[in-house]
C-alpha cells in the first residue's frame, strides 16, 4: 500500500514542471523561474510529462499547447483524472499561437491559466505564485478535513481523531476491537487512474450498506479503507471480512470466487488490553498485515 502526500513540502524548492520541446522557449521559463528559488523540470513530449508528474509530484506544472505526441489539453485532461495528481495542481498551457478556440480547449481540459509567447516575466510570476498559495490552501484543508470529499468516509486526519477518542471508549468499557483494513483493484485498475476513484467511491458505499452503524469506517487511499470495529474479536472480524468479500464479489458481477483484486490485514486487541489500548499501532498492524496477504492463495492475512 502506498502512503497519500498531504500537506506541501517543506524541506525542498517548490517544484515546476514545465513540458516543451521548443529549447528557446523551456530555457525563457527556466530564466523566469529558476532566479526565484523554483526547482524546474524538463519534459519534451506529452507522454514523458505524464510519467514525470506522476513520478515527481510537481507543485505546478505548464504545459506547451502542441506536443509532438499528445497536445497540451490532452496532457492536462488526462493528469486531472489522475488521483495523484487531480484537480489541485496548478497545470498552465502555453502557445506561441493564441487564439480563442485553443484556450477554450485548454481551459476546458482543467487547465488553470493559458498564457500566450513570448512571456511576460512578472506577470508570469506573480500568477505562479498565486496558484502555488492555493494550491498549499487546498493542501492544508484536504489535510485538515475530518472526511474524505468524494466517499464522505472518515479520512486518515479524521480517522485519527477518531480512534483517540475510541481509546477512552474503549478503556472506559474494556472492549475488544478490531480493524480491518481493506485493499481492492488489480494493478491494471491501479494503472488506469481514470476508474481508481470511481472504483474506490463504489467499494466505499459496498462497505457502508455491509457494516454496523457503530463500525468506523475511513478511506486510506482511493482504493484502501479502514474498518475500525469495537467490541468485535479477532474470530467475529474474519466473518466480518467474508461478508465483505461476498459484497464486493457482487460488485465485481463475478460468477465465483473472491474478486482476484481483494486482499485484507486484520489486527486486534482483547478487552483485557483495553487499558493500554493505541489505535495508532492497530491501524499500522492492520495496514501492516495487508501486503503479507495474497489474492491468489491468502486473501486476508492476521497480524500478530
Amino acid at each position: 500500500m502506498s502512503n497519500s502526500h498531504d500537506g506541501e513540502p517543506s524541506s525542498r524548492l517548490q517544484r515546476i514542471l514545465v513540458a516543451n520541446d521548443h529549447e528557446w522557449t523551456a530555457r525563457s521559463l527556466e530564466s523566469i523561474l529558476t532566479p526565484e528559488g523554483f526547482e524546474v523540470v524538463r519534459a519534451y513530449t506529452g507522454r514523458q510529462a505524464l510519467s514525470l508528474a506522476q513520478e515527481l509530484r510537481p507543485d505546478l506544472i505548464i504545459l506547451d499547447f502542441q506536443l509532438p505526441d499528445l497536445s497540451g489539453p490532452q496532457v492536462c485532461s488526462t493528469l486531472r483524472a489522475d488521483p495523484l495528481i487531480g484537480w489541485g495542481t496548478p497545470i498552465i498551457i502555453t502557445t506561441a499561437a493564441g487564439g480563442r478556440s485553443r484556450e477554450d480547449e485548454a481551459l476546458e481540459a482543467g487547465a488553470w491559466d493559458f498564457r500566450t509567447q513570448p512571456f511576460d516575466g512578472p506577470a508570469l510570476l506573480h500568477r505562479v505564485r498565486t496558484y502555488l498559495q492555493a494550491k498549499a490552501a487546498l493542501n492544508r484543508a484536504m489535510h485538515q478535513s475530518p472526511f474524505d470529499p468524494e466517499s464522505g468516509l472518515y479520512s486518515q486526519h479524521g480517522l485519527t481523531h477518531r480512534l483517540d477518542e475510541l481509546r477512552h471508549e474503549v478503556r472506559r468499557s474494556r472492549l475488544a476491537v478490531t480493524c480491518v483494513v481493506v485493499s481492492t483493484g488489480s494493478v491494471e485498475l491501479r494503472e488506469a487512474s481514470d476508474q481508481v476513484r470511481a472504483h474506490g467511491t463504489r467499494v466505499g458505499n459496498v462497505l457502508r450498506a455491509t457494516l454496523r452503524g457503530s463500525d468506523l469506517l475511513a478511506r486510506l487511499s482511493p482504493l484502501d479503507f479502514a474498518i475500525i470495529a469495537p467490541s468485535v474479536n479477532a474470530d467475529v472480524a474474519l466473518g466480518l471480512v467474508d461478508r465483505l468479500q461476498h459484497s464486493l464479489h457482487q460488485l465485481s458481477g463475478s460468477k465465483v470466487g473472491v474478486p482476484a483484486s481483494f486482499r485484507a490485514g486484520l489486527a486486534s486487541t482483547k478487552a483485557e488490553q483495553s487499558d493500554s489500548f493505541d489505535g495508532e499501532d492497530l491501524l499500522r498492524r492492520a495496514v501492516a498485515a495487508v501486503d503479507w496477504a495474497s489474492p491468489e492463495d491468502r486473501p486476508v492475512a492476521v497480524a500478530t
